[in-house]
């Protein structure tokens, strides 16, 4: 039915949805490599990293350690540089210092996702949406048209599912990479809170890098 159509035609029969469909797939797809391409970046060998950085740490060659830090790309590295700068306030700025550091990390390495995970929920039913409204005009043909056969309610359903289809074609990557990315973000935030906690108990040790309490604990009967 759909063997001599062009693109273009194709687009045509599936109404204005199919315009909208197909900017929504443009979209995830430039989401999906620009963020493949940031992920990749920001990827690196975190045991090797962090062996280099205790042992500048640990023979007190903070400077070196932080100009390894600047070399190196990704959230964890800028997350340690922010420890091995604030250091010699104490360590609960340094822990407050990588804290705020990761958190910001943390929103650049989820930029766009949202928009991907919208795009993935909405166009199946924009789809639907589509294919409804061509439903809706294939039987209003039928009824203004005398002698019409089955095969011309055929014709129009098979139209208007295009949309449907196009709507799961544009979702269903997205879908996939949204799922593949929010574990990646899991990871790096991981990896970003085990190396700060590494880093600090090198700088101050593991009892003066504990986080103190909020609040003094009370007693029974205090």
């Amino acid at each position: 039915m759909f063997e001599n159509l062009t693109f273009w035609q194709l687009l045509a029969k599936g109404g204005w949805t199919m315009i909208v469909l197909m900017v929504f797939s443009l979209i995830s797809w430039y989401i999906i490599f620009e963020r493949a391409i940031r992920f990749k970046m920001a990827k690196i060998d975190l045991d090797h990293f962090m062996l280099k950085i205790k042992k500048m740490v640990l023979s007190h060659k903070y400077v070196e350690a932080g100009d390894l830090c600047q070399e190196t790309p990704g959230p964890v590295a800028a997350t340690l540089k922010a420890g091995v700068r604030y250091y010699q306030r104490g360590a609960i700025s340094t822990r407050e210092a990588m804290e705020r550091v990761s958190a910001l990390e943390l929103l650049r390495l989820e930029h766009l996702l949202s928009t991907l995970a919208t795009i993935g929920s909405v166009s199946p039913f924009i789809g639907l949406f589509g294919t409804v409204l061509g439903i809706i005009s294939a039987f209003s043909a039928l009824a203004g048209a005398s002698g019409a056969g089955a095969s011309v309610v055929a014709n129009g359903i098979a139209e208007a599912l295009v949309a449907t289809a196009a709507g799961l074609f544009t979702a269903v990557p997205a879908v996939i990479a949204y799922n593949y990315y929010v574990r990646q973000v899991t990871r790096f935030d991981t990896e970003m809170a085990t190396a700060a906690s590494d880093l600090q108990d090198s700088l101050f040790g593991a009892s003066e890098s504990a986080q103190p309490p909020l609040a003094p604990s009370r007693r029974p009967g205090a």
